[in-house]
């Protein structure tokens, strides 16, 4: 019996992976890290994720007044960079765990009351009127969703017509690339991350989930299911990361 397609139903209302895994644990699971979270990021991925965080705010192209949502913020670190580099009317931060906005806040604090809001929520259900944002963006936090179609659905809802999307997240790499990126996910990722963090169980989802996301061209064709239109991929670093964007078809009669 040949392996089912996990991309062919980008549609369906269960993981797109094709894994029925029950995620309800995940913010749980990031709760426990939280602490040490932005020095594993900055560390296993030898600082390239500063450079990735800022060329996604770049590419946003926030104008002076325009409203931001970062999805899955984690410890606010995107957010952070919005206050830092544009002129944002309002930066909304959300995130399923409660360890990690606390980090956040903590953050937000020494930053001189960055006009910054920090939210617990879901991802597949937004706590936000349609329309109410012209920039949402999600860093390393689509791969974490049990329903990619329903999260970009989501995200899509609350930008206005003409608003921007903005994706950042790993992608599959090909060629030499490939073998290296996955040896080191395979690897020396769980190792480290469970030496630094003391979670196992963390970094060994961390590895699963970079090593099972789908390609860039799935990715493209949910966003263009969920009403977005000019879409684009740029790979970063040998193309281990992608940045996706997309603008939400204005509304016709």
């Amino acid at each position: 019996m040949s392996a089912p397609d996990r991309h062919a139903r980008p549609d369906a209302p269960v993981n797109p992976r094709g894994v029925l895994d029950d995620r309800s644990q995940t913010p749980r699971m990031f709760s426990s890290i939280a602490r040490r979270y932005d020095f594993l990021n900055h560390a296993l991925s030898f600082n390239a994720d500063r450079r990735w965080r800022r060329l996604l705010v770049a590419s946003a192209a926030v104008k002076p007044g325009e409203r931001v949502l970062d999805v899955a913020t984690g410890t606010g670190d995107v957010a952070l960079e919005f206050a830092r580099r544009t002129r944002a009317a309002r930066i909304a931060g959300l995130d399923p765990s409660s360890g990690m906005l606390d980090v956040g806040r903590e953050k937000l604090a020494r930053a001189n009351g960055a006009p910054i809001d920090l939210v617990e929520g879901d991802a597949l259900a937004l706590p936000f009127a349609d329309a109410s944002f012209d920039v949402v963006t999600i860093a390393f936090g689509l791969r974490n969703l049990p329903d990619y179609a329903r999260g970009i659905g989501e995200m899509t809802r609350v930008l206005r017509p003409g608003g921007r999307l903005v994706v950042l997240e790993f992608l599959p790499p090909s060629g030499a690339t490939r073998l290296v990126f996955r040896s080191y996910i395979a690897t020396v990722l769980p190792v480290i991350g469970r030496a630094i963090s003391g979670s196992p169980e963390a970094y060994a989802y961390l590895a699963s989930s970079i090593r099972e996301f789908i390609p860039a061209e799935s990715v493209r064709s949910l966003m263009d299911g969920a009403g977005l239109a000019d879409i684009t991929t740029r790979r970063l670093t040998a193309g281990v990361a992608g940045l996706h964007r997309g603008v939400k078809r204005e509304c016709t009669a």
